[in-house]
């Protein structure tokens, strides 16, 4: 297969090391730098036309659209695991390829998970503001315990088992739901398995780890929230969608749950998010994959699989396989 061009749109690729570019670039490819743009820049909508792979994140929606202005194109590569800005349909038509990076942020989301539940139960961002107010509330602000804790994880993949084996550092009862129950780590690190609105109930924190598929859009809403624990808290470094974001808004303005850590929004980047407002809510910019291990990681293995199509092999992590038969 000739590939000699390719289109970079994913913003975090290579923005903090450009190794796998400089690789790429010394095996003879073009590279179309165009982070950050999109369908709304004529450029990038011309520069489709004579790409052979896109180099994708999660700002692009891969659909019809993109492939109607992209005639030649012969793979995209979805920059991260999470694959639900990208028509996987759409392409499997076309008889595209299209491979990711499974894996390889694993550790990061669950390290960031942790961040975010202690941020909320110890008050840390409410600490450090008023020190810097140059005030000393040390008899004022009250903070709660993780330590043997129950936390219900909803997606017992990959990052969701890191989180369970950090949990268990805190001595917490794991509870989790996942529909492809992963039998023998649950029974390695006594994990009981739960219905999602057993989950909900008896849970302290509840983490979000599941991918963003039509069964799981707004599966945390009013009904969800009415189940939880007045104290819970929930964390969301899944994809915003997964929550009804109103709802949760709700939820949290009226005491309906104590707090939420929420890393991934339903619109990225969100404009004037409600949940700025709010005291009980700690905020991060989807950079729960962002570690220098991480983002090394997958910037190397989508080289590699790029390198590894233009040598006539499959890229190792294509979601779509059957493609191949007819290329």
């Amino acid at each position: 297969m000739t590939i000699s061009t390719l289109l970079l749109e994913a913003r975090p690729f290579c923005v903090f090391d450009d190794t796998a570019m400089k690789i790429l670039k010394d095996r003879g490819f073009q590279l179309i730098d165009m982070r950050g743009s999109g369908m709304q820049d004529l450029a990038f909508v011309e520069a489709l036309g004579k790409t052979d792979i896109i180099v994708c994140g999660n700002d692009l929606l891969v659909n019809d659209a993109v492939l109607d202005k992209a005639p030649d194109l012969k793979a995209v590569a979805k920059l991260g695991a999470g694959l639900d800005t990208v028509d996987i349909n759409a392409m499997t038509a076309r008889k595209i390829p299209v491979f990711h990076t499974p894996g390889v942020n694993n550790h990061a989301v669950a390290d960031h998970t942790f961040a975010l539940i202690l941020c909320l139960a110890r008050k840390l961002l409410f600490c450090d503001r008023s020190m810097r107010a140059n005030q000393w509330e040390h008899t004022k602000i009250m903070g709660l315990e993780i330590w043997q804790k129950t936390i219900g994880i909803l997606g017992l993949g990959a990052i969701g088992q890191n989180v369970a084996r950090r949990a268990k550092g805190f001595d917490m009862k794991v509870v989790a739901y996942d529909p492809f129950w992963p039998e023998e780590f649950a029974e390695k690190y006594d994990i009981e398995r739960m219905g999602i609105e057993e989950v909900l109930k008896v849970s302290d924190i509840v983490s979000l780890h599941l991918p963003l598929l039509p069964e799981t859009t707004s599966l945390i809403d009013k009904h969800s929230l009415d189940l939880m624990k007045p104290s819970a808290l929930v964390i969301n470094c899944a994809r915003g969608g997964v929550v009804n974001e109103k709802d949760l808004y709700d939820a949290l303005k009226n005491g309906t749950i104590a707090g939420a850590g929420i890393d991934v929004f339903e619109n990225e980047p969100p404009t004037d998010t409600p949940f700025a407002a709010l005291d009980n809510v700690v905020l991060t910019p989807h950079t729960a994959a962002f570690t220098t291990e991480a983002m090394n990681k997958m910037n190397d293995h989508i080289a590699e699989q790029i390198i590894e199509m233009a040598d006539g092999k499959r890229a190792r992590h294509t979601v779509n396989p059957s493609v191949y038969e007819y290329m």
